[in-house]
């Protein structure tokens, strides 16, 4: 089931039912995994949830990469993605929810202890107000210095990061992808403002 062939016929099957849940053209390849998880896994402690986790190509190089599964949050809406998730990492936790509304679908224990929240819905498309509301989400369940990724197939930021007061970075550029895929970092300005008052 974990099996690369099984996860592409699988992506292709629910692209060709509703392409524009899916949002990609393919699946994410493993250099853009291995980008995004070189900039997520620090340590085996830390609490990363990945909005939109697809068939869990970055989910399997965060793994890899030595994050243990128990420390992983999966949000994903496709039924059939969920099914092959739920046997393809069986410790971590996986939730049938809307990955744009984190706060209201991660567990109320797991809020404010995220180091790490992973979107690869397509935030580019939302509305100023929808991303305004999205990024609040996704940092009301972090604690203070988390950080949020986001990557995107636009050369442009996927978040109009100055509109809503965030630090943003693109963090690489995953050639190998289809299409090209780039990785942005964002994390809110007052996070400077936290590290000034604790010198």
């Amino acid at each position: 089931m974990s099996s690369q062939p099984n996860e592409i016929r699988l992506f292709l099957r629910r692209w060709l039912a509703n392409p524009l849940r899916v949002g990609a053209i393919a699946p994410s390849s493993p250099a853009l995994a291995k980008l995004v998880a070189r900039n997520t896994v620090h340590s085996k402690d830390e609490l990363v949830v990945e909005l939109g986790a697809g068939t869990g190509t970055v989910t399997k190089a965060l793994v890899e990469a030595g994050l243990p599964e128990e420390r992983l949050i999966l949000i994903e809406l496709d039924q059939d993605m969920l099914a092959f998730l739920r046997e393809r990492f069986p410790k971590a936790t996986i939730i049938d929810g809307d990955a744009s509304k984190p706060e209201e679908v991660i567990p109320a224990k797991a809020i404010g202890r995220v180091d790490t929240v992973i979107s690869g819905i397509p935030a580019l498309q939302f509305s100023l107000e929808k991303q305004r509301d999205f990024v609040k989400q996704c940092f009301d369940v972090m604690h203070a210095n988390g950080q949020l990724l986001q990557y995107t197939y636009s050369l442009k930021s996927p978040l109009r990061h100055e509109a809503l007061d965030l630090k943003g970075q693109r963090l690489g550029v995953a050639f190998a992808n289809l299409p090209p895929a780039h990785l942005w970092g964002f994390k809110p300005h007052k996070q400077d403002q936290v590290v000034d008052a604790a010198q």
